[in-house]
């Protein structure tokens, strides 16, 4: 089996564990932190699960969507520091940051392939016809092949390049930053462990994300999504700061 695999099936099953801990912790102590924490979670298994069928080709999937889904999820980390320090008069940000953030993905994107669209019947109707439609679909949903890419749609790869991974890029960071702040105003006013976790896998899989590609960023997700589960389950709690309650 390929060993990206076996990382991605690890990296679902982590959070998978995370969540029945989640919804332990919810059923017995019916605090509302735990219920963004969930959210939080649920969400990243999605777009996990989501962007791994479609490695598989199970599923069809879209970018667009695969975008809209990690800006929730950066609107949902952002949730969690803010419900942990209790700022009331914040509670609504994260929600407004994530609708705006898919709004102006959803329009920016599809106007995109509009105009990619209206190019290509122009160029047709001039007499060049240099977009091929059943092999630009193939290679979406089975190849992937940045050259097939590059034969099949010139429009779409050289005239109108997508900048939707640049986007998700630039807002996923200033998104980041305030909540990479207020963890780490967290960790060192409360000496939390959920909170160092947090600060330190967010660190490390926003740095793989900044690859942009597949197989450098799996190992920084796994290490990442791990080191949040043991501030999760108390371990950082226990053992870093010799707490015996989390």
């Amino acid at each position: 089996m390929d060993l990206t695999i076996i990382f991605r099936v690890i990296v679902i099953a982590v959070s998978a564990a995370i969540i029945a801990y989640l919804v332990n912790v919810y059923a017995k102590q019916r605090e509302k932190v735990t219920l963004v924490l969930l959210a939080f979670f649920l969400v990243y298994s999605l777009e996990r699960v989501y962007a791994f069928l479609g490695e598989l080709h199970l599923i069809i999937t879209s970018w667009v969507i695969e975008i809209s889904i990690g800006m929730i999820l950066s609107a949902a980390a952002l949730a969690i520091p803010i419900a942990l320090m209790r700022l009331k008069e914040l509670y609504a940000l994260p929600p407004l940051v994530g609708i705006a953030l898919v709004a102006v993905n959803m329009v920016s994107s599809y106007s995109r392939e509009l105009i990619v669209y209206l190019f290509n019947i122009i160029f047709y109707l001039m007499g060049f016809n240099i977009w091929y439609p059943t092999i630009d679909l193939i290679n979406r949903v089975y190849l992937q092949n940045s050259y097939i890419a590059l034969f099949a749609n010139p429009v779409d790869v050289l005239l109108i390049p997508d900048l939707s991974y640049t986007y998700l890029l630039i807002s996923g960071i200033l998104v980041a930053l305030p909540t990479f702040v207020m963890f780490a105003i967290l960790t060192w006013r409360e000496k939390s462990g959920k909170a160092l976790g947090f600060l330190i896998g967010l660190i490390i899989i926003s740095a793989g994300a900044a690859f942009g590609a597949n197989q450098p960023y799996i190992p920084f997700e796994l290490i990442g999504i791990s080191i949040i589960g043991l501030g999760i389950f108390g371990l950082i709690d226990k053992y870093v700061f010799k707490k015996t309650e989390t």
